[in-house]
């Protein structure tokens, strides 16, 4: 609810998606909201118009759609579908499809793969996207606050023996929101990402940013410039006058880099969005001077995913023996209490208490049966 409410009071963003919602529908459209929340964007379609409109969304926020919508007077024609949307079916085919997945950096909430599945499976050919372009912004940062943040594992406060996190928080991509006053070098366009089109999972960059003033840039800053409709954006640059309350991307350098006025930075940023990782290099072409960061070696591992055998023989985990033989009791003739004093019954081992054996059964029968 925390999230959302953010979302619903920022009346900047909500300004902007009306106008591009009264622009979009058409008395009578069908539309998608897909990863709808509180179904603050199909309750707007709605009211410009729309005939009916599918939300989807696997998180208990969809409960609360569908009680908003019936409040509303719109329950007859808000339709909830509790599931990702990757796997959801939409019964009818759609004139609109809109989703705010749009993160701080444009494309790192899963926009690109949620859009394009959406578009290929429920709209009509020709129909609409909302959003429909994304402009990736860029420019070097100078913010001890952002330091700090990529820092806090070497901080004096803790233990040494883990210390070696910093290299974690060095190569993570921190949410920032940054004062124009942080901006140290002119802002440049990445590319444009079109969500009415079909997209590389590997997107390469190289720009050139030029340094205002003299200093240290502690990092690169991302941001997004968003076309939801013709003639109507929403951006969170920190630069501009009008920016929706999201945060930015912080991408950090491991050690400052030493800067004068008119230096120019060679910057590359390379994204694979379809699993969110994101590499970026920087050099001062004037000094040499480089920094070379990825989010990979932000990431977290078991020791089977360091070394993966695909050759491997695999068995079924506890959890996984557990969900089979729950599953096996679903037969589309015994009710849920049924199965679950079967399972108790034959099973007293499922799991280490009854009571954990009692909360595993419901959930798994919530989640995998109808």
């Amino acid at each position: 609810m925390e999230e959302h409410i953010g979302y619903i009071s920022d009346a900047v963003r909500t300004e902007h998606f009306r106008r591009a919602i009264a622009q979009a529908i058409r008395p009578g459209d069908v539309v998608v909201d897909v990863g709808c929340g509180f179904a603050v964007l199909g309750l707007m379609c709605l009211e410009a118009g729309a005939a009916r409109v599918w939300g989807i969304d696997r998180t208990d926020a969809i409960e609360l759609a569908r009680e908003t919508a019936g409040r509303a007077g719109f329950g007859d024609r808000y339709h909830c579908i509790r599931e990702h949307s990757f796997r959801a079916e939409v019964p009818e085919p759609a004139d609109v499809i809109i989703c705010d997945h749009v993160g701080y950096f444009g494309f790192d909430y899963g926009v690109i793969e949620t859009v394009g599945d959406a578009r290929r499976r429920f709209l009509k050919p020709g129909g609409t996207v909302i959003p429909g372009r994304i402009t990736l912004q860029l420019a070097g940062v100078s913010s001890t606050e952002c330091r700090s943040k990529a820092e806090a594992w070497a901080a004096a406060e803790i233990p040494a023996s883990y210390h070696w996190l910093r290299e974690y928080g060095i190569n993570s991509k921190h949410p920032h929101s940054f004062p124009q006053s942080a901006v140290a070098t002119t802002q440049c366009d990445l590319g444009i990402i079109d969500l009415a089109a079909e997209n590389p999972e590997h997107m390469l960059y190289d720009v050139e940013l030029t340094a205002t003033g003299d200093g240290t840039l502690d990092g690169l800053g991302g941001w997004f410039d968003c076309e939801l409709v013709p003639g109507v954006r929403m951006t969170n640059s920190p630069l501009a006058a009008d920016a929706i309350a999201r945060s930015q991307v912080f991408l950090a350098f491991d050690t400052p880099i030493a800067v004068k006025a008119g230096d120019v930075i060679h910057a590359t940023v390379n994204i694979r969005h379809d699993s969110g990782m994101i590499a970026w290099t920087a050099r001062n072409a004037r000094t040499g001077e480089r920094r070379r960061q990825s989010t990979w070696r932000s990431q977290i591992l078991s020791e089977a995913a360091r070394a993966p055998r695909q050759d491997r023989v695999l068995r079924l985990s506890r959890a996984g023996e557990a969900r089979r033989i729950v599953m096996d009791y679903v037969d589309g003739k015994r009710t849920a209490r049924e199965i679950e004093e079967l399972v108790l019954r034959d099973h007293p081992d499922l799991m280490p208490s009854d009571a954990e054996s009692r909360s595993f059964i419901k959930n798994e029968l919530a989640r995998c049966a109808q």
